[in-house]
């Protein structure tokens, strides 16, 4: 199942402020993209502060791919925090920059242009899903019901864990056509991004808010759902944008993935 990468075509961005390798006006422009799908409930928040979860959720991995694991997570909390004034009723509460950020970082990291990084996202999320599991069972959360929760993220840490899942992953990313296997290599590291942002954000959203166990059974449908929903939905506008920025005249931030 390897796949043979070839080397990325290279676009230095010449001129102008740059934030990690991308243009300011990139990460500005992402920023606002993400503050105005704050606008757009995609799901509902169960024990939450706000009264729906916001759209920006499935693009913070394609900000990663595109700008970079510096500029991506940037522009994902700088959305999310402008996104949280203008649409409180989409406002996940003071840790959600964390996700957005997150979740741009580990796909930055995983398909940084030459590199191997992906471990670094990959030991923090695994670092706080055993927090999180210390956490739960100290408010009395039951081991079972607690992986349960997390299933989606210690698949997704598997998945982008095996040498050739993730070496083709990312090789179609950089060089695959528009299609399905083109398709399912974006799914798998969005996946793993996607998880990793909500991992990251429920360390310390559990540790200042925490909710009761009998929240947690109706959780279990809703965090899986959304993560493969939100993943599903990223991946398919990265195939899109990725593909159209491939034909355009644009300047490719020179940590971008792509």
């Amino acid at each position: 199942m390897a796949f043979e990468t070839e080397q990325p075509r290279v676009i230095k961005v010449s001129g102008g402020v740059s934030i990690g390798g991308a243009p300011v006006s990139y990460t500005a422009f992402m920023a606002a993209l993400v503050a105005i799908l704050a606008f757009v409930p995609a799901s509902i928040v169960v024990g939450g502060m706000g009264g729906g979860w916001p759209l920006h959720d499935a693009i913070h991995p394609l900000l990663g791919l595109l700008l970079g694991p510096i500029a991506g997570p940037i522009a994902s909390a700088i959305g999310i925090l402008i996104g949280g004034v203008i649409a409180p009723y989409t406002n996940l509460g003071p840790w959600a920059p964390l996700m957005g950020a997150m979740s741009a970082f580990a796909v930055g990291m995983v398909t940084y242009p030459n590199r191997s990084l992906w471990f670094v996202p990959w030991i923090i999320t695994l670092a706080a899903n055993l927090f999180y599991l210390w956490q739960a069972l100290s408010f009395g959360i039951s081991f079972p019901l607690w992986l349960s929760n997390v299933i989606t993220i210690d698949v997704a840490l598997v998945l982008i864990a095996i040498p050739q899942l993730r070496n083709w992953s990312i090789g179609r990313i950089r060089n695959g056509s528009v299609g399905l296997k083109t398709y399912i290599g974006f799914f798998i590291v969005f996946f793993f991004g996607s998880t990793a942002g909500i991992q990251l954000n429920w360390v310390p959203s559990f540790a200042t808010n925490p909710w009761p166990a009998e929240v947690w059974p109706v959780l279990i449908p809703i965090i899986a759902i959304e993560r493969l929903a939100f993943t599903a939905i990223g991946a398919l506008v990265g195939v899109g944008v990725v593909s159209a920025l491939r034909r355009s005249p644009l300047a490719k931030a020179s940590m971008a993935g792509y």
